[in-house]
């Protein structure tokens, strides 16, 4: 079993796994101090020695020369856009692109992201512009966050079933609550398991 990791070693540990996912090589440790605000090298150097004592990492000789040990570059994740009535969720007409993630929070099988569009579930941590990664499933507990699709439109919103309609609600109080009854075209596509940031070219991930 690995060993406990302070805030800093794990930041360090999540900045190594990003930038090898998205360049496929490691940063040098003025990189690493440059881009955590670490102001000399050799803070880095005691973060990366105290990795690798705990099992993290592997280091050789040379400037960029760091390996993390059981680390995998991730898996790649549908971005689905529109999506047309008939059709699956991840039928190559509906898919935009595809983002990386590490395998870690890729949610299983059949997982896809969808982009939040709008402030509703702002106060959930949910901002417009989000990536949501959806781990499909058909029905969800209540209060739980789900991505649905009404009509051709997909939602994300928290989940709410009462006896004969299902309140899907904002987090933002300004927005009304969707009801939908047995009349309306409805269905959950899955949970919202993670969200996913880009700021300046960064990643940021947080779990639901």
């Amino acid at each position: 079993m690995k060993s406990f990791l302070t805030p800093r070693q794990r930041q360090v540990l999540e900045f190594l796994k990003e930038y090898i996912s998205e360049r496929g090589y490691p940063p040098t440790v003025r990189e690493i101090a440059r881009e955590l605000g670490i102001k000399w090298t050799k803070g880095v150097e005691k973060h990366l020695q105290a990795l690798e004592k705990k099992g993290y990492i592997k280091r050789f000789p040379g400037a960029r020369s760091i390996e993390i040990l059981g680390f995998s570059r991730g898996r790649s994740i549908p971005v689905v856009g529109s999506i047309a009535g008939g059709r699956p969720i991840l039928a190559e007409e509906n898919i935009e692109k595809t983002l990386t993630l590490d395998e870690d929070l890729a949610a299983g099988e059949g997982a896809f992201f969808l982009k939040v569009e709008g402030e509703s579930m702002n106060q959930a941590g949910i901002l417009d512009g989000d990536y949501v990664l959806v781990r499909p499933q058909p029905t969800a507990e209540k209060g739980e966050i789900v991505a649905a699709l009404i009509g051709d439109e997909a939602t994300v919103k928290y989940f709410f079933p009462e006896k004969s309609r299902v309140v899907l609600r904002s987090a933002n109080p300004d927005f009304e609550s969707l009801v939908l009854d047995e009349n309306d075209e409805f269905k959950i596509l899955g949970k919202v398991a993670v969200v996913l940031r880009v700021i300046r070219g960064k990643s940021s991930f947080s779990r639901i």
